[in-house]
């Protein structure tokens, strides 16, 4: 009945604003704000362990610590987003994040340094469930692929922004300057947020999200299958881009500039072709296709990783992020398509509750791998699983 009355809703909108699009480039900039700051440390993590003196399942810490907020913060955040909206919150949020950049910055110790995360992963909690529930307020079903997908390059973006400038600043600075910039990142997504961001014509009345209606909302089985598709993508993923700069320096003889470049190679593939794949699954009509091939061609990739030499080598980080490409638009649709926009703030803490679980897991999980395997392929095939379960758990989603 909820999707129902959500579809009347959306036929009346014949005239969509342009100002979506505004929207959605500060809905965009602001999770690559959070992002930016995040992947940070994966290009300079073999520094901070020496100078912090840390073993691998140790400063794996510096990453899970960032979404180990998201896991207790998810869910009451979608609940005060239903409630509230995003506008005062989602500025807060930055704020957070800004405030977590530059703690880590000035931090002289291990612990003022997890400290920094910790607040950094604040922040991130109500961006990663708060921002996605902002586009579904502007665009309709039609679109909604599409505005995902490219929503969904907000990741790779910073990614690739992020390992170049964290490598190129730590070699000519330290590892502390390039948290300077991500606090400069932040404050300027702060100030486009407040200016741009506010509540669409989609929305919905607030005041129908009653304890009933987000019962039902937490109760939906489609919204629960795509969170724990997303959580083994991003154990996964978060894995391999937390360690491959290392793992490549130690395993494939690389300098650090080469190792992050490379490593970086699968978010370039991933900024192409995450946009395309959201708008073929509106075109098509598919959802679960791209999701089952994705996972699956993602864990052939990453073996084959493990094993290539020469020009292989980048040839398969770039399989590996075509692959990678196919599941965070469908994963970021169907929570959408599932429920009204007035409950996506609560299907969306659903999916920021196991992504947040997945990463937790992903960096110190392959940490121990490392340290206990001293294996490139026994570290990328125990990473792969994960991956497979994803394909597994999209083989059960009802949606076409």
């Amino acid at each position: 009945m909820l999707v129902k009355e959500q579809i009347e809703e959306r036929k009346d909108l014949s005239q969509p604003s342009n100002y979506r699009w505004v929207v959605l480039f500060a809905s965009f900039f602001t999770f690559v704000s959070f992002a930016f700051v995040f992947q940070l440390i994966p290009p300079i993590l073999k520094t901070i362990q020496e100078d912090f003196g840390l073993g691998e399942a140790e400063s794996g810490l510096l990453m899970s610590m960032v979404v180990v907020p998201g896991i207790f913060l998810a869910l009451p955040a979608g609940f005060v987003i239903n409630r509230y909206g995003f506008r005062s919150l989602g500025f807060l949020s930055i704020i957070l994040v800004a405030v977590g950049s530059l703690t880590t910055a000035l931090a002289s110790t291990f612990l003022t340094a997890l400290v920094g995360r910790l607040v950094l992963g604040v922040g991130g909690a109500f961006i990663i469930v708060g921002m996605p529930t902002v586009i579904p307020q502007w665009f309709s079903h039609k679109d909604l692929g599409k505005a995902m997908g490219i929503y969904g390059t907000n990741m790779p973006v910073a990614t690739i922004t992020a390992f170049p400038t964290a490598t190129i600043l730590e070699q000519n600075f330290g590892w502390h300057y390039p948290f300077y910039v991500g606090t400069a990142v932040a404050i300027v997504a702060a100030i486009i947020f407040l200016i741009t961001v506010r509540e669409g014509p989609l929305k919905g009345k607030r005041k129908t999200s009653g304890p009933e209606e987000v019962k039902r909302a937490v109760k939906n089985a489609e919204v629960w299958k795509a969170s724990l598709v997303w959580m083994f993508f991003n154990t996964t993923a978060i894995a391999f881009l937390s360690w491959a700069p290392t793992l490549f320096q130690d395993f494939k003889h690389l300098e650090d500039f080469q190792a992050s470049l490379l490593a970086s190679v699968l978010m370039y593939a991933a900024v192409v072709f995450v946009p395309i794949f959201g708008w073929a699954s509106d075109k098509s009509g598919k959802r679960k296709p791209f999701i089952v091939s994705g996972s699956i061609l993602l864990a052939l990739a990453l073996n084959a990783t493990a094993y290539a030499l020469d020009f292989t080598l980048p040839l398969s980080v770039l399989v590996l992020g075509v692959a990678a490409a196919m599941v965070p638009p469908i994963v970021m649709t169907i929570p959408a398509e599932s429920l009204p926009p007035n409950l996506a703030g609560t299907a969306f803490s659903i999916v920021t509750l196991c992504q947040n679980i997945g990463i937790t897991l992903s960096a110190p999980l392959a940490g121990y791998f490392i340290q206990t395997t001293r294996s490139l392929p026994l570290t990328f095939l125990g990473i792969s699983l994960f991956s497979v379960a994803a394909a597994i758990a999209g083989l059960t989603l009802k949606t076409k």
